[in-house]
């Protein structure tokens, strides 16, 4: 077996972030991903996303998009609509009951970032963030 120490590291620390994340968004009925893209339309709805945008911005297939649109949408938090000037896309816009969460999202997302970088001190803290940016601009 390859020596993968790094990736194995990033990947139980990404999924025991994602887990916990997933446990504290329980109450809200949505799902860390979910909860990333209902964020990102509320900033963004002004732009006139759509769903090739959600697709390139979360890295995923648009399948896999269109898939977890039609289930925000079904239980209310977003929809689409078709712009009188493109009948062949549809728009996404967040809903009263999406904005209704947005806050609860962010202190999660904030309370689940603080506790992956809590053992570390401010220096450490510091140097984590200049290797990840590192790492991220090499890939």
């Amino acid at each position: 077996m390859a020596n993968t120490i790094y990736s194995n590291l990033f990947r139980s620390i990404s999924q025991k972030s994602m887990m916990t994340s997933n446990q504290m968004m329980k109450d809200l009925e949505v799902n860390h991903q979910q909860a990333r893209v209902i964020a990102y339309i509320a900033e963004n709805q002004d732009k006139g996303l759509i769903q090739k945008d959600l697709a390139e911005v979360f890295n995923r297939r648009g399948a896999s998009i269109t898939s977890m649109l039609q289930g925000l949408e079904k239980k209310g938090y977003i929809e689409r609509r078709i712009p009188k000037e493109n009948e062949r896309q549809k728009n996404i816009y967040i809903l009263p009951k999406g904005l209704k969460i947005i806050n609860q999202i962010n202190q999660i997302f904030e309370a689940s970032e603080k506790k992956l970088i809590e053992p570390l001190t401010e220096k450490e803290q510091a140097e984590f963030l200049r290797l990840l940016e590192k790492i991220d601009d090499n890939l």
